[in-house]
């Protein structure tokens, strides 16, 4: 016989075939035995173990029952069933459940809804802290700026009286001074001589004769243009103002003249001016439609028609409506209070039935305790309690649930009518009291118009004169205030220019008055560049409740699937172990040209070729990789386990890095800018807005009261000059004049002139020497010497703090800043709730994941070890499953001849026709078996083991996972 039958052209080619040996030789044979037609033919002949009941013919029957091998393999696939159901997926979820617990969507949505809560709480109050703090900075700047403004005038005002003083001290000693000068002057140039004291030093002396020649004539010519001047504008003002009164006197003429036949035109149409009688009652008449359609509308006034309220429901209908639904209300109300009571009743009398039994068993037991004699010291007090005590107080219910009669809307209306009526009076007394008051508005307008002054042409509209004052309101007045003012100039001018020709001697080189400066450069915008804007927090559309619902619906969704299939397995695995076919012996293989199962007979690629057709290659290439996806998978999950545990479950507060993950971190800082957003907005925007409004104060009044800090300096300072200069002069005047001689002198020369009429006579030669004031008209003699000489004025020193000019600049440094003391939301408040919030999505995240790699583990592991227990356990106690009928495979011609892969090789004849092989082949079949036999129960050991392996790694995963996750606050 050829190894190849398939290579060999001359053999015919081999085909499979399929035949059954047996290894009874009963003569009944049993029905696992039989073929299926047989069975078939036998179970419908005998009935079922449940008889008539069984219509579907589903039980098996009674012959069926004493089938050991059969009753062996339903004891086996009830295991196996039962090994299934114990393996479900809802039973791995419940064991990674009671390891790994998990927090419920409702309390994650709840802290986070609180967090969120908090975040808006703490928003609102930072924004309202600023918006005080804010306030109270504007109203201290305020009071601030008020105050300093205060101040500095309160300043200027004892400056200017310090002015005011220095200024009249100095006029008085400057005029003395200057009288001094002119009378000496005058004596000088009438050619008398000074009489000077003994102790006067020559220098002295020579400055005297200098001050006294030389101004005079620089005061002389300064005079002399100061009077031309005065007289030249008097005589101009004096003719411009004879001309206005001539020029007026000459156009109010000429337009009276133009203007009379128009105002006597005027005055006839003035007179034909007929006012009629205004008609009020029309408008007053029009109102009471409006105020009764008012009324309708808005009244419980019911309406007379639809159309009293066009526009919308009226009050009454509205309130009609409502009560009519509170009517019904109470009605239902009051029903279902009837109901309670009737209730109530059959309660009470459920409960005084219930009392009668109670109050049976309690005397029964009280007679059988007595009737037993039983000692009932020991029981405690409640055997002696009396019957009285278990039967409720009495109730009386109301005997009817009445409410009093709510009144009609027409009711109310009668009663608040009189009101409207009262309206109606008054509106009419209104429509007469307009009438009258419309009769008397027409009498005073005629009146008025007949008071009409004459008019003047309409394009006449000269200017009328207005004054420097508000009293001078002509030109003649204005003519006689200036001639005042140019006489008063004229007496001023000579004492300032002597002032100022006093100022000039000023030995110093330079006069530089003191000077106050203001520099605001320091106080400028230091937030508009400033702009955090951050987009506010949305609002999810989506109801997170039902989301996790509908969530926690997909796992349900995996239950029914896993339970399906298992039910469906169920059935399978009853229909498979009902027959052999369900241990899978592999068929007795007898084919001649079988492959040799030694691998040291292979070729090395037929070796190869083997080993990756064979199915654990695969296998153990999908273990490996597995092995390596899980490796790297818990080396990806690993640092967000380890980080939460570290920052939520094992944190220590208060220690860098153990108080809370990157992600509560981070939302911690999303959530702290989120509720200060508005707050800091609002404090950029209000410290701008202050700095500003400061800037604006400061550089209002700064400025300004600098500048007038130096005026007031510079004035002060040369009043306090000219004063000096003045009774410089008049104490060297006194200190080298004989005074005594000199008003002598004075009284001899001046004797009989005004102001020296009390005199005893002078020298005639002296007369002509006597000095005039030639500044007033008439020339009148100057006073005594000793007048000017010793003025009181003089003699006070502007020395000292008295005279010394307080501070009036704007002092922006009293102005405070505005401190914001707003530290934000509460920093620790809202760092605590978002880590919550966030280790409690932690939490959930971890558990979930957590719990579905456990409970896959759990559920691949624990299905695998079912697989190969079942099949292992199959393989060992096969003799105790199967029926005792086996399937070989052999090869044959198409002419249906065996050939077999033993003996010579030759040909054998069909062993269904006999012949000298049948022998062989069964003893070839039946070594073939044993061999296959042998070698199916040495494969149920290893699967046994791999069944004990494959529970190693939920064991362990479950011991050394950390069960204690949870998220403590």
């Amino acid at each position: 016989m050829s190894s190849n039958p398939i290579r060999d052209k001359r053999s015919p080619e081999p085909m499979e075939m399929e035949s059954r040996i047996s290894s009874s030789s009963s003569t009944q044979p049993r029905l696992s035995e039989m073929s299926p037609q047989a069975r078939l033919n036998f179970t419908q002949q005998e009935p079922s173990c449940l008889a008539p009941c069984d219509v579907c013919r589903c039980c098996p029957t009674k012959s069926q029952l004493h089938d050991e091998p059969l009753y062996n393999r339903m004891i086996m696939c009830f295991f196996a069933i039962c090994l299934m159901w114990a393996t479900s997926l809802k039973v791995a979820s419940s064991v990674a459940t009671s390891f790994i617990e998990t927090p419920t969507a409702s309390s994650i949505y709840d802290t986070c809804e609180d967090t969120y809560e908090l975040i808006g709480e703490e928003k609102q109050e930072y924004v309202q802290c600023v918006e005080v703090q804010l306030g109270q900075c504007n109203i201290n700047l305020a009071k601030a700026a008020d105050a300093e403004a205060e101040r500095i005038e309160a300043a200027h005002e004892t400056n200017t009286a310090i002015i005011k003083a220095a200024r009249e001290l100095q006029s008085s000693c400057s005029a003395a001074f200057s009288g001094a000068r002119f009378e000496l002057e005058g004596w000088a140039e009438n050619g008398v001589a000074l009489p000077y004291l003994a102790s006067c030093a020559d220098e002295d002396k020579e400055d005297i004769n200098n001050q006294v020649g030389d101004i005079s004539a620089v005061k002389s010519e300064a005079f002399t243009l100061t009077t031309e001047y005065s007289e030249e504008s008097q005589s101009t003002v004096e003719r411009l103002a004879d001309y206005i009164v001539l020029r007026s006197a000459y156009d109010a003429e000429y337009a009276d003249n133009k203007t009379q036949h128009l105002q006597d035109g005027f005055q006839e149409w003035v007179e034909s001016i007929y006012l009629p009688t205004f008609d009020l009652n029309v408008t007053f008449d029009a109102l009471f439609p409006d105020v009764d359609q008012l009324m309708s509308c808005v009244t419980t006034r019911e309406p007379k028609t639809p159309s009293n309220c066009p526009l919308m429901d009226s009050a009454y209908e509205l309130i009609d409506e409502t009560m009519t639904d509170l009517n019904s209300m109470l009605d239902t109300a009051t029903d279902q209070l009837q109901e309670f009571k009737v209730t109530a009743d059959q309660y009470k009398d459920n409960v005084e039935s219930a009392y009668q039994n109670s109050k049976t068993f309690f005397e029964g037991v009280h007679d059988t305790v007595a009737r037993l004699s039983l000692d009932t010291g020991d029981w405690g007090g409640w055997f002696d309690m009396e019957l009285y005590t278990f039967f409720p107080d009495d109730v009386e219910w109301p005997v009817a649930i009445t409410f009093e009669e709510i009144p009609d809307v027409s009711e109310v209306w009668d009663k608040v009518s009189p009101a409207l009526d009262a309206f109606y009076l008054n509106l009419t007394k209104a429509q007469k009291d307009a009438y009258l008051l419309g009769k008397k508005w027409k009498k005073e307008v005629k009146d008025q118009l007949d008071k009409l002054p004459d008019i003047t042409p309409e394009d006449y509209n000269p200017p009328k004169y207005i004054g420097a004052d508000d009293s001078i309101r002509n030109v003649t007045a204005e003519k006689k205030r200036h001639k005042e003012k140019s006489n008063g100039f004229i007496d001023q001018a000579a004492v300032a220019l002597d002032a100022f020709a006093e100022l000039s001697q000023y030995t110093e080189e330079n006069f530089n008055p003191p000077s106050v400066t203001f520099n605001f450069t320091d106080y400028r915008d230091k937030a508009s560049e400033f702009n955090f804007s951050f987009e506010s927090l949305t609002a999810s559309a989506i109801d997170f409740k039902l989301w996790f619902i509908q969530f926690g619906s997909l796992s349900t969704a995996l239950f029914y699937a896993d339970f399906l299939f298992r039910a469906y397995q169920t059935i399978r695995l009853l229909y498979y172990y009902w027959g052999r076919g369900g241990l899978n012996i592999p068929d007795v293989d007898v084919t001649a040209d079988q492959e040799p199962n030694n691998p040291f007979k292979l070729s090395t690629p037929r070796l190869f070729a083997m080993i990756i057709s064979n199915p654990m290659t695969p296998a153990f290439i999908a273990m490996v990789f597995t092995a390596w996806g899980s490796a790297l998978l818990s080396s990806i999950y690993s640092p967000l386990y380890n980080e939460y545990m570290s920052g939520c479950v094992n944190r220590v507060q208060g220690v860098e890095g153990n108080n809370g993950t990157f992600f509560t971190e981070n939302l911690f800082a999303i959530s702290y800018n989120y509720a200060s957003q508005d707050g800091n907005s609002a404090t950029f925007a209000g410290l701008d807005a202050y700095d500003v409004q400061r800037a604006e104060i400061c550089s209002q009044y700064g400025s300004n009261s600098a500048n007038r800090q130096n005026e007031d300096l510079a004035v002060l300072g040369s009043l306090k000059e000219s004063h000096n200069q003045a009774a410089g002069g008049l104490a060297l005047y006194t200190g080298c004049l004989d005074t005594a001689d000199l008003d002598g002198q004075f009284q001899d020369a001046c004797c009989g002139l005004e102001g020296y009429e009390a005199c005893s006579g002078g020298s005639e030669e002296k007369i002509n020497s006597c000095p005039l004031n030639d500044l007033v008209s008439p020339k009148v003699p100057y006073d005594l010497p000793s007048s000017y000489l010793f003025e009181p004025t003089c003699q006070t020193a502007m020395v000292g703090d008295d005279w010394s000019l307080q501070d009036s600049v704007y002092n922006c440094d009293n102005l405070p800043t505005c401190d914001m003391s707003c530290g934000g939301p509460d920093r620790p408040k809202v760092k605590k709730q978002t880590e919550a919030c966030g280790c409690m999505m932690e939490w959930g995240a971890h558990s979930v994941w957590l719990k579905l790699v456990v409970a896959f583990v759990i559920y691949v592991s624990l299905n695998m070890s079912r697989i190969k227990l079942v099949q292992g356990l199959t393989k060992l106690f096969w003799k105790y499953l199967h029926p005792g009928l086996f399937t070989f495979k052999s090869t044959c011609t198409r002419e249906g001849e065996v050939v077999v892969g033993e003996g010579d090789g030759k040909e054998m004849k069909d062993v269904e026709m006999g012949g000298g092989g049948k022998g062989a082949f069964a003893a070839l079949l039946k070594r073939r078996l044993e061999e296959v036999l042998k070698k199916f129960w040495r494969k149920g050991i290893p699967q046994v083991m791999m069944a004990i392996a494959f529970n190693v790694p939920w064991i362990y995963l479950l011991m050394n996972v950390t069960h204690d996750i949870k998220y403590k606050e």
